[in-house]
C-alpha cells in the first residue's frame, strides 16, 4: 500500500515549474463518473491517478487531493492542504494508482458540494518545492460530482416566529456578517462553525440586531463551513465560504 503525506496547500500553488514538462497524470473517481449526483454517508472517496505519459522513476512524488467547492482539502477532508505520495517503485504508463478512503465519513451538514478529484502534477527526486515538474496537461487534471452531505441533525427552524429573519449569513474582511431584517432586535444567540469533518471550530454568544450583526472569526482555514445559529432553542443553518 502506498503511504500518504499531506503538505500545505499554500507551498502547491509556489511551485516553479520545469522549463521542460514531460510528465501527464489524469485522474478519476474509483466510484463515481463525472457529472454524478452522490449522498449519503460514508461514501467511496478513493481517487485513481493514473500516468497518461513516460514511466515515472521511483523517488519521485505525486501531488493530489480534493477541490471541494473550489477549495482545496486533502482526501481526510482538512481544509487547505495537498496530498503527496513518494513512489516506492516505477509508475509505468497506463498504470493506475488508488488513493484515498472507500468509506469517507462526512459531517452531517445536509448541504450540496461540487467534489472534485484534483491531480498536481509530478515531483522530480523527491517532494521538495524546487523540484516540481507540474503537468504537461492540465485538461484531465480534475474530475467533479455533486455530493449532497447527510442532513444536519438540526435544521432551519422556526426563527422567523420570533420576528426574526436571516435575510443573509457571509464573510467579509475575515468577519462573520449576520444580516436580521426582522423586527426584533437585541436578542441574545449562540453561534456554532462547523467544518466538513463536523468539528467545531468557533463557538461564540452574541447579541442579535436588526440590521447587521458582526462576529470576528477566529483565523479559520480557507473552506467550506456549517454555522449554526440558535436563538431561544430555535435553529438555523447557514453555509459559508472562506476563501
Amino acid at each position: 500500500m502506498k503511504k500518504i503525506y499531506t503538505l500545505l496547500a499554500v507551498m502547491a500553488f509556489a511551485f516553479s515549474a520545469s522549463a521542460q514538462l514531460e510528465y501527464d497524470l489524469s485522474v478519476s473517481f474509483e466510484a463515481h463518473t463525472e457529472g454524478a449526483s452522490v449522498s449519503g454517508s460514508p461514501m467511496n472517496g478513493v481517487i485513481i491517478v493514473k500516468n497518461e505519459g513516460p514511466v515515472i522513476p521511483a523517488g519521485d512524488s505525486l501531488f493530489f487531493n480534493y477541490k471541494i467547492d473550489g477549495g482545496d482539502y486533502d482526501l481526510a477532508l482538512n481544509a487547505g492542504f495537498v496530498n503527496f505520495s513518494v513512489l516506492e517503485e516505477d509508475f509505468a504508463t497506463g498504470a493506475e494508482m488508488p488513493f484515498g478512503n472507500a468509506e469517507l465519513a462526512w459531517a452531517e451538514l445536509g448541504i450540496t458540494v461540487e467534489l472534485c478529484a484534483n491531480v498536481y502534477g509530478v515531483g522530480q527526486a523527491s517532494f521538495l518545492v524546487e523540484n516540481y515538474l507540474g503537468d504537461t496537461d492540465t485538461t484531465n487534471n480534475i474530475l467533479c460530482i455533486d455530493y449532497t452531505l447527510p442532513d444536519a441533525p438540526i435544521d432551519d427552524a422556526s426563527i422567523e416566529d420570533l420576528s426574526l429573519e436571516l435575510s443573509n449569513v457571509y464573510v467579509a474582511a475575515g468577519q462573520l456578517m449576520i444580516v436580521n431584517e426582522g423586527a426584533n432586535d437585541d436578542v441574545q444567540a449562540n453561534l456554532n462553525i462547523v467544518n466538513m469533518n463536523g468539528q467545531t471550530v468557533q463557538t461564540e454568544n452574541f447579541a442579535l440586531v436588526t440590521g447587521t450583526s458582526i462576529v470576528e472569526l477566529n483565523n479559520l482555514s480557507s473552506g467550506i463551513y456549517i454555522v449554526s445559529i440558535e436563538v431561544e432553542g430555535d435553529f438555523i443553518t447557514r453555509k459559508i465560504s472562506i476563501q
